[in-house]
């Protein structure tokens, strides 16, 4: 486990490409969902399902083809990714992910090197294929309540962080709900604590943004 919360940023090479995004944007959007909430647990600290290959770090998913993502640690909050692949392609899919750490680590030697110039966010790339991917969104929407049901509550949170920033937005979300804007803000980070009631509003909201057909009610215990 790792502190929490974790930074995880994505390596950006020399010549400006994004080996992560590229290999994450070409998966079908379920997979791509997979993925998606396999770095919000990242990002909660957990790094529970990992191998260890010469210095970086292979995430399995247990799903499909047996996804992997190829990350490194940077410290104790930092993660940095640089690609993916399938347990299949793993012989052929690793070598890439090492070659580009040791550039990582060649590069931020250079004391005056930003990190922001050779890293991006991958907030922006979830977000992005939010955007652009309702098929995406909407299996996003499933993992978030899945996780909700499987009693994953911090990871859920995240998830469902990500699709309001990327859609309907907090302001407007506050508007659906009757809830301040600042209380939806706490209530959807891994330590929120929001009620069933609150989460269904949420998700609900959520559900017409995206045009999904189910429901979500909350029952009294």
């Amino acid at each position: 486990m790792l502190p929490s919360l974790v930074i995880i940023r994505e390596y950006i090479t020399e010549n400006g490409a994004n080996p992560f995004s590229k290999w994450f944007n070409k998966l079908n959007s379920q997979a791509a969902a997979k993925v998606a909430v396999a770095l919000s647990r990242i990002e909660t600290g957990n790094l529970s399902n990992i191998k260890w290959f010469r210095g970086i770090v292979e995430y399995k998913i247990n799903w499909g083809p047996g996804y992997r993502i190829y990350l490194a640690k940077d410290g104790h909050k930092l993660i940095i990714l640089f690609g993916g692949g399938t347990k299949k392609s793993q012989i052929m899919d690793i070598d890439k992910p090492i070659q580009l750490y040791q550039k990582y680590k060649q590069r931020k030697k250079k004391k005056r090197l930003n990190m922001a110039n050779f890293t991006n966010d991958y907030k922006k790339t979830i977000q992005s294929r939010i955007n652009r991917d309702s098929d995406f969104a909407q299996h996003l929407l499933n993992e978030a309540i899945s996780l909700i049901l499987n009693d994953e509550p911090e990871t859920a949170r995240l998830v469902l962080r990500d699709l309001v920033n990327a859609t309907i937005g907090f302001e407007k979300l506050s508007e659906k709900t009757q809830k301040n804007s600042k209380s939806l803000h706490r209530m959807l980070t891994a330590k929120g604590n929001p009620s069933m009631n609150n989460l269904t509003h949420i998700i609900n909201a959520l559900r017409e943004t995206l045009k999904v057909d189910y429901e979500i009610h909350a029952v009294p215990a």
